[in-house]
């Protein structure tokens, strides 16, 4: 059985999670490495929330479980996952449950407040910023007190979403050679 690498992008809303991984994912196509992507914000959208019966994170287990076994069926070693995961430790115990045995490379990216803020009221339709920036907010003060040490942080205030994946490359996949530039 071959080696299952996983890398898990994670931040609070609006440090650029998304596009990071799309932006991973699309250098990682250039290069020809096999692989495969999934935002958990589609994890565990359903109302309404939290499902009767089912513990923190347990939806997003199962779902996770369930695209990772079809992924893995098509050959598939190695997997992004983009997520808040404000509680890394936590998080990654239900994230590993769902890939066993995956090799993990955490990713925290970050960035100022008022980066953040302008970011989400960018983005945000109607009157979901306040909502979300208040979430972010909360976000930030969990993340504060909960990375693992080891987690790698990049902080995305001022760099463009290329230098921050040029980043991650460097560390992720192993034995993958991303060219400068």
């Amino acid at each position: 059985m071959s080696k299952i690498e996983m890398l898990v992008v994670c931040g609070a809303a609006g440090v650029g999670k998304t596009v990071t991984g799309f932006e991973v994912g699309h250098r990682l196509a250039e290069l020809d490495v096999a692989h495969a992507m999934i935002d958990s914000d589609e994890l565990d959208r359903v109302h309404p929330w939290p499902p009767a019966g089912l513990g923190p994170g347990e939806l997003s287990r199962r779902n996770l479980a369930a695209l990772w076994g079809n992924f893995a069926g098509l050959g598939h070693t190695r997997l992004i996952v983009m997520g808040v995961f404000a509680e890394l430790t936590a998080d990654l115990e239900w994230i590993t449950a769902a890939v066993p045995g995956a090799d993990v490379t955490a990713v925290r990216l970050t960035a100022g407040l008022p980066a953040l803020a302008e970011r989400i009221e960018r983005r945000e339709i109607g009157s979901g910023a306040q909502a979300q920036l208040a979430r972010t907010t909360a976000q930030l003060a969990v993340i504060a007190r909960s990375d693992p040490p080891g987690t790698l942080t990049l902080d995305t205030t001022a760099g463009t979403v290329g230098a921050t994946a040029e980043r991650i490359l460097e560390v992720w996949p192993r034995g993958i050679h991303q060219p400068g530039g």
